[in-house]
């Protein structure tokens, strides 16, 4: 597979954030089951499961590789931070899980470090599910 062509291979995409209380929200997309989950973590009465409409499909397809999401996964992961991310003095953290098609998946996290694509990813996030996707 090159590089590129692995966007095209996700079956699951997770993103979560979370303040150092505990507060913050998960949204996991399961292509394979067209569904989008919703987890609040500031109100459970706000969790809810939707379908991944064809048109909300479309969207993070063609966005997705935009946001350069798998390419500053694996950044973090080597420890590139000042390459990929922008520090903050937020103690907020970020954790995304990424499953492929052939069984094989990406997590990358950190705390106190945003990727400087983060608002691309989050614009995706907040366009599908239709809310906000920001920390209080």
């Amino acid at each position: 597979m090159k590089k590129d062509d692995r966007y095209n291979f996700i079956t699951m995409l997770e993103v979560e954030i979370s303040s150092f209380t505990g507060g913050g929200y998960k949204v996991r997309y399961d292509f394979a089951r067209r569904l989008i989950s919703w987890n609040d973590g500031y109100m459970w009465n706000n969790n809810f499961m939707k379908s991944l409409t064809p048109a909300k499909l479309e969207l993070i397809k063609e966005n997705l590789p935009y946001t350069g999401l798998i390419e500053w996964m694996e950044g973090y992961n080597k420890g590139e931070l000042a390459k990929y991310g922008n520090p903050t003095a937020n103690p907020s953290s970020w954790r995304v899980c990424i499953k492929f098609e052939d069984g094989s998946d990406l997590v990358s996290s950190h705390t106190k470090n945003f990727p400087r694509n983060w608002t691309k990813l989050k614009e995706i996030i907040e366009s599908t599910t239709e809310c906000c996707f920001r920390l209080r």
